[in-house]
């Protein structure tokens, strides 16, 4: 469903959240108040507008009232992340995502109950570290304990083989959630991107593909043993 959003920051973050939105179909409203960083994505987002959202004055211009979400996603400086997180938070009651830049400011974040605390910086590592690790990874998430799900490229082995051929929970003690399509689609500018697609639940007939993306869930050393037998 096609949402309005408000991303607040446009820096390395900010900017390629907002694009990325962009091309998922969203109506985004990229806000900086540095002139250089709003000329540089006005042509990838539906609006780009240069204003202090630390000034209150400036909320006034912001559509605030009828959008479905604000991400304050400032990264450079904690003190214009929380006044303008404070200031969002009185004039808006919709759901707001607020990046945090350190432990003490996700605790501000977390006084001033904000829900929803991202740390890009801290899942990026997680995630490079499974990718280093695991093979083929490509994304991954990590779960309470010793499990974790992990987006992988599929291992050449298994194309063409149907789910039921692999028997992977006996072998490997994992699951294949599901898998994952690549759609080439087109944004609202023209430009060609992908798109992912889940195919849903899987039965013992699915015959993998060669362009599949797997969703496994498991120990990641068992998952790194599937993908390494297979490869």
């Amino acid at each position: 469903m096609k949402k309005k959003i408000i991303v607040i920051g446009l820096g390395n973050f900010g900017h390629n959240l907002a694009v990325k939105l962009t091309e998922d179909g969203h109506e985004v409203f990229g806000v900086d108040k540095n002139p250089a960083k709003v000329e540089l994505i006005q042509r990838k987002i539906n609006h780009a507008i240069g204003l202090d959202a630390g000034e209150e004055s400036s909320i006034n211009y912001l559509p605030i009232d009828d959008c479905d979400l604000v991400v304050i996603a400032i990264g450079e400086n904690v003190g214009a992340s929380v006044t303008t997180t404070a200031l969002i938070k009185k004039n808006y009651t919709g759901r707001i995502i607020a990046r945090s830049l350190s432990p003490m400011h996700k605790t501000i974040l977390e006084a001033m109950q904000i829900q929803e605390i991202i740390e890009p910086e801290a899942e990026y590592a997680h995630e490079l570290s499974n990718r280093i690790m695991v093979k083929g990874a490509i994304k991954s998430m990590e779960l309470h304990g010793e499990y974790e799900i992990v987006e992988v490229k599929i291992p050449p082995k298994i194309i063409g083989l149907t789910l039921g051929d692999l028997d992977i929970k006996k072998k490997f003690y994992i699951h294949i959630v599901t898998v994952i399509k690549q759609v080439e689609k087109k944004n609202y500018l023209g430009s060609l991107y992908m798109e992912k697609s889940v195919f849903g639940i899987l039965h013992s007939i699915y015959k993998f593909e060669s362009d599949d993306l797997l969703l496994v869930f498991g120990e990641k050393d068992n998952i790194d043993k599937f993908i390494e037998d297979n490869t």
